[in-house]
């Protein structure tokens, strides 16, 4: 047999599988680098076969995208393994050989070629991954936006992978940035609450300035000092509990850390097989814990000192206020002022030096919340050219596949899937007076996150109105609803993900294919799955609803042509796939109803009988089919 198409070129090999236990209980599968096809009657153990791969590898249908696939090829797995183990043998890309074990209710245990078990995902850590496919599954990625984004993704794996992780870092810290600035807010708010009549008192002030009189600027200046002192007998108070707070929160986060990392390390962990590594780290944390409470009671110990020469100076101020306010009643005694507006000087000052410490508490926070949003648009700064750059390599992706197969067009739509923004709009109108679905729409139409919690921010009901179309009355209660509990912050971070758009070519028209039959669907991602990748390529019946001209023109052309560059595992039911694929391996499947066995494992040549009776319908079936249409 000939190899055709692309030279060899570095990709992934699964080498065998063996099972213990179980409906496959004994099966050995030597895998060829090339074409291997499973045949066998309905239930024979094909289809478990290909899924014992799929969850001895880790590659199991994400639960996030598609819970009902995951439980479902979870049952099957677990019903036909039992108590039984799986042993997976492959080689990656760079020639390392590795074992992935398990059994029904284990993790993955992978074992290096020495046997020694290393602490690695296959998976996850890029070592070693596979592309499989379960019956339908196809099917599903052609009606699945999401679906066909992981496929697109898969191209170019590992810059996608490390964009993803940082994206995930990145909304870890926009998520506490949002919770921060809450709170923050909330204390503005305190303090605005508390300055809010300053303006006020200043102005009531100034009406009880005298108007005439030889002593008028005198009174006026003293009773200014008199103000000023009120303000300046504050400051002292207020350092002095700032510092308090202070000290209070680092004792309390090193209590926290310590009871954390105690009950972790509890008597049974420290007692068992692994107990020198624990015990190691005991060490190591207790080292730390005693140069933590050191520096703690080293800054309490500072914070103590401050706050008594605060104490101390404050002591002096008390001092010089008492001298400033004998000489102030002095001067106050000597004025033809009445005693009751003197009275109501003294509480409009009193009033005013609180207001003023909460305006200049008010700056404060202002300035420190200055920083945090500066630090936050850094943030969505790099989320964004993040995106950019995932959007590019998927646009990029698009474009090639769409070159490659002329029938089949590939585009992708940057931030166009608006569900995930819609849906938190949708659930935050919920009890604003509004008919939530139809509102949300409007405006995750009209405004972008951003601008939607810009407008939510700074109650931009001008804006709200023009650009959404909104009423007055319905404006106001969306801005009401939208401006509780932070959730603007949230507004601005939501992913507007990108929307990909598969279409296939039927006639003189491209149709997308959320709108094809079952057989133009297969049609349209069958070839892009049969694309030249590194990984090995696991379909369960890829020929199920196509015809056998697409199975030979498509199916068995594409594997030629990634022959030597890619290993395929194919369930079939279709004689073209192994016969005129040219499979290098053929695997017989057949069972009793109890058991799964392995009739012959061979090439198409040494497993002909087989596949004449179970692909072709047995050898008068085949030689009548031959008689009648002459091949």
């Amino acid at each position: 047999m000939t190899t055709q198409g692309k030279s060899e070129s570095a990709h992934h090999v699964l080498v065998n599988l063996n099972v213990t236990g179980g409906f496959l209980a004994g099966a050995q599968l030597e895998f060829a680098d090339g074409l291997n096809c499973f045949i066998g009657g309905r239930g024979a153990g094909k289809t478990s076969a290909l899924e014992f791969l799929r969850f001895g590898l880790g590659l199991m249908p994400d639960p996030k995208v598609n819970s009902q696939r995951h439980r479902a090829t979870d049952a099957l797995v677990k019903a036909n393994l039992g108590n039984g183990r799986l042993n997976i043998e492959l080689r990656t890309k760079t020639d390392m050989r590795y074992t992935a074990g398990r059994s029904a209710h284990e993790n993955v245990q992978v074992l290096n070629e020495v046997g020694v078990a290393v602490p690695i995902s296959l998976d996850r850590d890029q070592i070693f991954s596979a592309d499989v496919f379960s019956q339908n599954e196809i099917e599903d990625i052609a009606s699945s936006p999401g679906a066909q984004l992981e496929l697109l993704d898969r191209f170019q794996e590992r810059e996608t992978i490390a964009i993803v992780r940082e994206l995930e870092q990145l909304q870890r810290q926009l998520d506490q940035s949002s919770v921060d600035l809450r709170r923050v807010d909330e204390e503005i708010e305190d303090a605005r609450i508390q300055a809010s009549e300053l303006s006020v008192l200043q102005e009531k002030l100034k009406g009880l300035a005298e108007a005439t009189g030889p002593d008028a600027a005198r009174i006026n200046e003293a009773h200014a000092a008199k103000g000023l002192r009120a303000l300046e007998q504050k400051v002292p108070e207020i350092i002095v509990s700032a510092l308090q707070k202070l000290v209070r929160e680092l004792r309390s986060s090193e209590s926290a850390f310590r009871a954390s990392a105690e009950a972790q390390l509890d008597s049974q962990i420290r007692q068992g097989d692994n107990r020198e590594v624990f015990n190691a780290i005991q060490h190591d944390l207790e080292a730390f814990a005693r140069h933590l409470g050191a520096s703690v009671e080293s800054l309490e110990s500072d914070a103590r000192t401050v706050e008594e020469r605060v104490r101390t100076h404050a002591a002096v101020l008390a001092e010089r206020h008492a001298t400033q306010e004998a000489e102030y009643r002095t001067i106050i005694a000597t004025s033809e002022e009445q005693g009751e507006r003197v009275a109501e000087r003294l509480a409009l000052q009193n009033a005013l030096a609180n207001a003023q410490s909460g305006a200049n508490e008010e700056m404060a926070k202002q300035q420190h919340r200055q920083g945090m949003v500066k630090i936050r648009a850094e943030l969505l700064k790099r989320v964004s050219e993040l995106r950019d750059q995932r959007f590019a390599l998927r646009k990029q992706i698009a474009a090639r596949l769409s070159n490659q197969f002329p029938s089949i067009r590939v585009t992708v739509t940057q931030a166009a899937d608006l569900d995930d923004y819609q849906g938190l709009v949708t659930e935050a109108l919920k009890g604003s007076g509004v008919k939530q679905g139809a509102a949300a729409e409007r405006l995750c139409s009209a405004l972008l996150p951003n601008e939607l919690a810009d407008v939510v921010a700074k109650s931009d009901i001008n804006t709200l109105i023009q650009r959404s179309g909104f009423d007055e009355d319905r404006s106001k209660k969306i801005l009401s609803a939208l401006g509780t509990a932070g959730i603007h912050y949230r507004i601005e971070t939501v992913a507007l993900e990108d929307r990909p758009c598969i279409e296939l070519l039927d006639g003189d028209t491209f149709k997308q294919s959320t709108h094809l039959s079952t057989g133009q669907r297969c049609t349209t991602i069958l070839p892009i799955l049969l694309t030249q990748s590194e990984r090995p390529l696991l379909i369960d019946q890829p020929e199920d609803n196509l015809d056998n001209a697409f199975v030979y023109d498509t199916i068995v052309r594409a594997l030629r042509t990634i022959k030597g560059s890619r290993q395929v595992i194919f369930v079939t039911h279709n004689p073209n796939i192994p016969v005129l694929g040219e499979a290098e391996r053929v695997f017989v499947f057949s069972s009793d109803g109890q058991h799964s066995t392995l009739k012959q494992i061979g090439t198409v040549d040494e497993c002909r009988e087989h596949i004449e009776t179970i692909l072709e319908g047995g050898r008068e079936a085949f030689l009548l089919r031959k008689k009648r249409y002459g091949h």
